[in-house]
């Protein structure tokens, strides 16, 4: 192996997968629609999310380091089955959600590139099959990592699509419109959903993070973050532009393509198409995966990506089939990609039963002995998921 790659593999972990997948299809929507309807208004408050984010992610890692087991393990062993039962119901309503938004944007993507639905379709059941009959982890996670990097076409777009006229009073971080609100609640669920809590600390597992490499995840987690907030600004920078130029909804992924190839040519439209396909891709494997870890600690099969098929047939099975459905109504439905905000809202609410379990076991002295999390971070996340479901029920009243 290379050895600058296998330096930063350690870093490069699933730390920084679950950050990359963080940009899906519907966050790429979210995005775009929050340059769109306001500017740059938005970008401060994405930054700032750099910090939530990361403090999260890198509890959830932390305890799987500590602990050695699954978050689902975790509830299930200090809190009760019927809590694992819970926080993985509500987590797989907003997973088979995001797997429809991720689908449709990959479609859209598809259809882009000139690609017929069903044949994108038919290509993302086969990949999504194929990468993991590895039976090693580590692979599929080289795989993803590689995958992950194409996101940034994103800021290439920048390079060529970018606001003429740019004032600072475009930075101010409010607009008092209902629609602001909401699309503040969309950027949170778009930053932080239930099934990378689950993936993250699964992964660590899976992956075989101990304490000692705590350090080198959590720098990655870090990176992660700071390169997931670029990526969702570089998209409001360009839709920012396209804004300017009389885009008005960016609900309408043709329509953006079509704006990119008015302002750079045929390679515009392109290069969004393999950025959205993949971020729509990545984020269906991590999902695939955490609902595979999570349910299979619901029904206590100790699942792992560690071994082959043959030995891990129901764990498996969840992986392979539990997307099919997804599939399905992408094929018969074709406008589903404006789902993807009102599953951001959603996801912000959903997030509240697995982050308050993660803020207890991370700051539980018995649990997590000397690594446990400080009182400063436990308020700040505490006060962190207050808001966000707070915000994500306000803003669902406002459109009811």
């Amino acid at each position: 192996m290379n050895p600058t790659l296998r330096k930063l593999l350690p870093v490069l972990g699933p730390g920084w997968v679950v950050m990359l997948a963080d940009l899906d299809a519907p966050s790429v929507i979210t995005a775009i629609q929050s340059g769109i309807e306001f500017k740059a208004h938005l970008i401060i408050f994405l930054i700032i999310l750099i910090i939530p984010l990361f403090l999260v992610q890198d509890t959830s890692s932390r305890i799987g380091a500590v602990t050695g087991k699954t978050l689902g393990q975790v509830i299930s062993k200090y809190f009760g089955h019927g809590w694992t039962i819970a926080a993985v119901s509500g987590s797989a309503v907003i997973d088979f959600a995001a797997y429809v938004g991720e689908f449709a944007g990959i479609a859209v993507a598809g259809t882009i590139l000139g690609i017929p639905v069903l044949f994108t379709v038919i290509f993302v059941v086969v990949i999504h099959t194929l990468v993991i009959t590895t039976g090693k982890y580590k692979k599929i996670e080289v795989f993803l990592l590689a995958i992950g990097f194409l996101l940034f076409l994103f800021v290439v777009l920048d390079f060529f699509v970018h606001p003429r006229y740019v004032s600072l009073s475009d930075f101010t971080p409010l607009v008092p419109k209902e629609s602001f609100y909401f699309l503040v609640a969309a950027n949170i669920g778009a930053v932080i959903m239930p099934w990378m809590l689950f993936y993250h600390q699964a992964a660590d597992v899976d992956s075989g993070l101990k304490i000692s490499g705590m350090k080198k995840e959590s720098w990655g987690t870090l990176q992660g973050a700071i390169a997931s907030e670029v990526l969702m600004v570089s998209i409001v920078i360009f839709s920012w532009k396209l804004s300017e130029d009389g885009l008005i909804n960016g609900n309408s992924v043709s329509n953006v393509a079509a704006a990119l190839h008015n302002e750079i040519g045929p390679v515009g439209p392109v290069i969004f198409a393999i950025a959205l396909g993949v971020a729509g891709l990545l984020a269906m494997f991590v999902i695939s995966m955490s609902m595979s870890y999570s349910v299979s600690d619901v029904l206590k099969m100790n699942g792992t990506f560690n071994e082959k098929i043959r030995k891990q047939k129901g764990f498996y099975s969840i992986y392979l089939l539990e997307i099919i459905p997804a599939a399905i109504l992408t094929l018969v439905f074709t406008n589903l990609i404006n789902l993807a905000l009102d599953v951001m809202v959603l996801s912000s609410i959903a997030l509240a039963l697995p982050l308050l379990v993660v803020i207890r076991i991370g700051s539980d002295e018995k649990i997590m002995g000397k690594h446990k999390i400080g009182r400063p971070r436990a308020i700040f996340l505490y006060v962190f998921m207050i808001l966000a479901v707070g915000l994500g029920i306000f803003s669902i009243l406002q459109v009811i």
